[in-house]
């Protein structure tokens, strides 16, 4: 049986209520991420914002302006009311859900939250912070993506704090019942029951339903806010609060936990407080570019030059702009929509007494916004505001918390953007530690392994400044601070690679980009650095003081020398310092920092010394120096001379080919120990007797490069130019003994052949073994290169007059052979098949073959597979294979 509507059923329904109101909160925040359900405890938040608040007796505040007799007159046709036919409509107190004191208790629980929002200037990009105001716990319920992108990151930080307990309390008498008609004419207009001949009046229907007569879902799905399954998110209570992500954050706002309403949405109709709240919400919460409703009807809203050039002034207009400004403004006409709006608000300002404009004139001049710009869809909108003006320094490079990895301190570039807005820049100069820079780029090289502050500042010519600081760390490989890592972020994209983070204690280093979510220690982006409760143990650091390295000492007769070193540890102490000469252990006795010892040589010559420090980790580090006794009166050893004398510079030999090497070598204060030959940088040999020479019996082929070193009879050694020589195939004459080809004979891997004056080598032995000399036989067989690898040539070849071209694969299945030939005499070719039968033969004249083009075979009946060219140019046989692939 079909369902007859009410009249205000009816009337509802066919006011087109585009329930935006909501929706353009949504639109406000699409792009833009979450925080996780975690609580924190900001020291700056807490210690600045975080006082506990005296809760007044919201009560006696709000019998100012509201009781329960006044409030059955506003809305006596509040859900609950019933058609009782003769009687009328009369209100059914056991279902009346929008109660005077269900209002009066959602305006108590607000008075206990407190929101911080910290935004970007000139965005909306948001930090919000929830604070309990009886327990002064703050929670991070919102973290946008953009907060800390590298665009933003330099933009000043806006700081508002919104205290929903002061609803309905700032301003004096006459504002705060402004405040709350166009409160009560909002809501009513989203839930009203009327129509023009209603009884009461059209406008005395607000509050009229208590949830959307549909059995739509309005589930959406949202990264953020995913919708339980099988709940409905309809539109609830006086603001009709709608959608799974406007049902989450209002929960977020309300609870501090967004899956209350996610996942019980139905609590917005089973609770009236709870109804109330979400329209508190609403009216109390900005959402930049837009104010909240509740400043701009208390004064405290003050529109910019664009919003005055877009006619956004205060009053009902601008609050029906900022709920559903999308659909009901800037038409040129009022839409029905907002005329209705207007008659609820006309309505209760009667009631209150008060004039309907912010003048207190009552000509209704501020309600409506048929010339009022909607937002959306200018970005003005947001860089409008004063702060957004400003000039601005941007770190381009480094970034805020960059690491540097160096083991040596180089330099670091620095670059800077200024944005000068309607200025131009005078001077800037740049701080860190006690060094200054001026200008936009320059290189600063760091002098010590920890974080550095980089300070820029800016004058501009019109007097105005501006300031802008980074972290940067500048780390050895080895210790970091884990306190100046930042943690890792699931809400952050990192874009560049080579960015540190914390995430469990644990800092990681991603190897290239990293999406938000991407988790450190599971994705293979993240690469492990260090654990943070691991202290990293390092060795102890040895300094040689005395004697140097590399020092000379001259001594009359050998005596003692004092030997000193320091040992420190960086994160211990020094246990063991000793020194050792080989095998020999020196004592060493602590004196103030340095370690000291006394040791005399046994000898004049050279003497290494080894310094080591054991600490109380027990890492040891040891450290030698060589240094050099020599006795007085006696003239320093000169190095001998050497070179090649044979064989010369550039010499050629063939593979094989014994190679002779002589050198000469002398030493004019002494004699010659021995001489090394060496050949490519390995040793191959050494004389000691003159002349100094060495054979090389088994040369190879290849580039090869021979140095010889003298060494004299101190031990100074020289090493003398290099002498390259190349070793090549047998061009001419080389086969020797190798066995003459032969059809048939069994042949093994690697073995040789000569054919056609050509070395081959066997490389598939079945085949170089078959009988069929036509396919195998090397260099004339049609398929010889599938078996034999051609290795070296036994005679001279003629001259070579000729070229030819072929495709490797067939195009469009025709092969077009092209030979040029100036001074053959005669040219064959034939085709052959895989199977070795001959497809085509073709034979040119002398007279023909100077530019041979004719050969031209068409291969489209031809089946894929591998064919062959045999190539006959006077008496030399040639082999080219091409492939047919289709």
């Amino acid at each position: 049986m079909k369902k007859n509507l009410v009249p205000s059923q009816i009337y509802w329904l066919m006011n087109k209520k585009i329930r935006m109101l909501i929706l353009v909160f949504f639109f406000s925040i699409i792009n833009q991420t979450f925080s996780s359900e975690k609580e924190v405890y900001s020291e700056t938040l807490t210690s600045k914002y975080s006082s506990k608040t005296e809760i007044p007796n919201t009560s006696t505040q709000i019998n100012e302006l509201i009781n329960k007799e006044l409030w059955n007159t506003l809305f006596p046709y509040r859900f609950g009311a019933k058609n009782t036919g003769s009687d009328g409509w009369v209100l059914d107190p056991a279902d009346d859900f929008y109660t005077y004191e269900s209002f009066i208790d959602a305006i108590n629980r607000m008075s206990k939250i407190k929101v911080i929002f910290e935004r970007r200037c000139g965005t909306n990009a948001y930090k919000v912070t929830r604070v309990d105001k009886i327990t002064n716990v703050s929670k991070l319920i919102r973290s946008d993506v953009d907060f800390d992108a590298p665009r933003n990151s330099e933009k000043e930080i806006l700081i508002e704090e919104v205290d929903y307990g002061l609803f309905l309390k700032e301003g004096n008498l006459e504002t705060r019942k402004r405040e709350i008609t166009a409160f009560f004419a909002n809501i009513s207009h989203e839930t009203t029951g009327g129509w023009p001949t209603a009884p009461g009046g059209q406008f005395s229907w607000g509050l009229h339903f208590r949830e959307e007569p549909t059995q739509a879902s309005y589930a959406y799905p949202d990264v953020n806010y995913p919708p339980t399954p099988g709940k409905s998110y309809k539109g609830r209570g006086p603001i009709q609060l709608s959608y799974n992500y406007n049902y989450g954050p209002a929960s977020e706002f309300i609870f501090g936990d967004k899956q209350v309403l996610l996942d019980n949405p139905e609590k917005i109709i089973e609770d009236a407080a709870l109804a109330f709240q979400t329209a508190i919400w609403f009216w109390m919460t900005p959402q930049y570019p837009k104010p909240s409703a509740h400043n701009v009807m208390v004064n405290e809203w003050i529109p910019n030059e664009l919003d005055i050039s877009k006619n956004r002034v205060p009053g009902l207009g601008m609050t029906v702009n900022i709920i559903n400004g999308g659909v009901e403004c800037g038409q040129g006409t009022e839409k029905p929509q907002v005329l209705d709006r207007i008659g609820y608000y006309k309505r209760f300002t009667t009631i209150y007494e008060v004039g309907t404009d912010m003048d207190g004139v009552n000509d209704l001049s501020d309600c409506g916004c048929k010339d009022m710009s909607k937002y959306g869809g200018d970005s003005a909108d947001l860089t409008a505001e004063p702060c957004a003006q400003k000039p601005q320094i941007t770190f381009s490079s480094p970034v805020n918390d960059q690491i540097f990895k160096q083991t040596t301190f180089t330099a670091i570039p620095v670059t800077l953007v200024i944005d000068e807005k309607n200025t131009q820049l005078k001077s800037v100069t740049t701080s860190i530690g006690n060094q200054t820079f001026n200008g936009v780029t320059f290189n600063w090289t760091p002098s010590s392994y920890k974080a550095h502050t980089i300070t820029s500042n800016a004058v501009f010519v019109n007097g105005t400044s501006a300031t802008s600081s980074i972290k940067v760390i500048v780390w050895d490989g080895v210790n970091i601070d884990c306190q100046e890592i930042t943690e890792w972020s699931s809400t952050k994209i990192y874009s560049k690679k080579d960015n540190y983070v914390k995430y469990n204690n644990i800092i990681y280093r991603n190897k290239w980009y990293a999406g938000s979510g991407s988790t450190p220690g599971i994705d293979s982006v993240w690469e492990f650095i260090k654990e943070c409760d691991i202290i990293d143990v390092s060795a102890p650091v040895i300094t040689w003081e005395s004697p140097a390295n590399g020092q000379i000492i001259e001594q009359d007769v050998l005596s003692s020398i004092t030997l000193e070193a320091k040992a420190t540890d960086a994160d211990g102490t020094i246990k063991s310092f000793n020194f050792k000469q080989g095998t020999t252990t020196i004592s060493a006795t602590l004196s103030g920092n340095s370690y000291e010892a006394n040791y005399t040589p046994t000898a004049y010559g050279k003497v290494t010394i080894i310094a080591s420090a054991t600490d109380n980790d027990n890492n040891t580090t040891e450290k030698e120096i060589t240094f050099t006794v020599k006795k007085v009166g006696v003239v320093d050893n000169k190095a001998p001379s050497v070179n090649i004398i044979s064989p010369g510079n550039n010499t050629s030999f063939n593979v094989g080919e014994t190679i002779a090497i002589t050198a000469n070598a002398s030493d004019s204060d002494g004699t010659i120990a021995s001489v090394a030959f060496f050949n490519n940088g390995a040793k191959i040999g050494e004389s000691t007797t003159t002349p100094y020479n060495y054979v090389i019996t088994n040369s190879t082929v290849g580039n090869h490069t021979l140095t010889a070193i003298a060494t004299d009879n101190e031990g100074a050694k020289t090493t003398s130019s290099p002498i390259a020589i190349t070793v090549s195939e047998v061009v001419s004459g080389g086969c020797g003994t190798t066995q003459q080809y032969a059809a048939g004979t069994s042949y093994k891997l690697n073995e040789e052949v000569v054919n056609q004056g050509e070395k081959f080598k066997c490389n598939i032995p079945g085949w170089c073994s078959s009988t069929a000399a036509w396919a195998y036989a090397p260099s004339t067989g049609t398929y010889w290169e599938m078996a034999w690898e051609s290795v070296g040539v036994c005679s001279n070849k003629l001259e070579k007059n000729y070229n030819y071209t072929i495709p490797s694969n067939a195009t469009n299945n025709i092969v077009d052979l092209t030979i040029k030939a100036k001074n053959a005499s005669a040219v064959k070719i034939d085709l052959y098949n895989i199977s070795g039968r001959l497809i085509k033969s073709q034979s040119f004249s002398k007279n023909e073959v100077k530019n041979i083009k004719a050969f031209t075979e068409y291969l489209t009946n031809f089946e894929r597979g591998l064919y062959f060219f045999k190539i006959h140019i006077d008496n030399n046989i040639y082999f080219k294979k091409i492939i047919k692939n289709n």
